[in-house]
């Protein structure tokens, strides 16, 4: 019993130096894709330094006699992958769907992972002037907000899709009922954005264009907003 408990630290040990020390580094470079070959070549890697441990550490566990042989080398390898093969390839049928991804591992990983709403995340309700309709959508969706005449449209960013909301009012009206959030600011007569969604801002103190996060369109701010606009961007960088 003693000797299988060594066994296994040893062997065990190996496997994580092989793995945090070879394979993480070389194979699973951050934000790199994984495939089926990165996948076999990380469990030849790792079944190598089971089986090296394996060899030798029976030398100072069982009779050396006769051990200094290919033979004894590849029955290593045997006992090494008895040990690994079920609960590895448990682990790889579990991240199969990785192999053809064609998305980086942490950004496939997260993408599948439920959406969950912080309970701190504000969710906003949104009234016509009139009261007879009303939008719910949690503070950090909202990209910006613009105006269209007697309408106010909500460029929403739900589910990693942009979505289009429309409500008639004001932009007086919403940016009156949206005021308490230090993160929206009216940046023109007809735009209202989320500092925390900007992504990219051109221009100089006549006027800035701004780009959000998975918006294709440009976002003016006034000249008379440029100093504002300024400070309160700063505070969200």
């Amino acid at each position: 019993m003693g000797k299988l408990i060594i066994y296994g630290l040893m062997v065990g040990s190996a496997a994580f130096i092989a793995t945090t020390w070879l394979v993480n580094p070389f194979i699973c470079k951050k934000a790199s894709f994984w495939t089926i070959g990165k996948e076999l070549l990380s469990f030849a890697v790792i079944l190598f330094a089971m089986g090296l441990t394996v060899y030798f550490v029976a030398f100072l566990l069982e009779p050396t006699a006769g051990r200094w042989n290919f033979h004894t080398f590849l029955d290593s390898f045997k006992y090494a992958v008895f040990i690994c093969f079920l609960p590895y390839i448990f682990f790889s049928l579990v991240h199969a769907p990785f192999w053809f991804s064609t998305l980086p591992i942490q950004e496939e990983f997260f993408n599948r992972l439920p959406a969950e709403k912080p309970k701190d995340v504000p969710l906003l309700n949104i009234s016509s002037k009139l009261k007879k309709e009303s939008l719910e959508f949690y503070l950090s969706e909202l990209l910006c907000i613009s105006s269209e005449g007697n309408y106010v449209v909500f460029y929403l960013s739900q589910e990693g899709k942009l979505h289009k909301k429309i409500i008639r009012n004001s932009m007086n009206e919403i940016e009156e009922q949206l005021k308490m959030h230090a993160c929206l600011l009216r940046v023109h007569r007809a735009f209202l954005v989320n500092l925390k969604k900007i992504s990219q801002k051109r221009g100089n103190a006549l006027g800035y264009r701004l780009r959000l996060n998975g918006l294709d369109l440009e976002v003016p701010v006034s000249r008379n907003k440029v100093r504002e606009f300024e400070e309160k961007f700063a505070a969200f960088r």
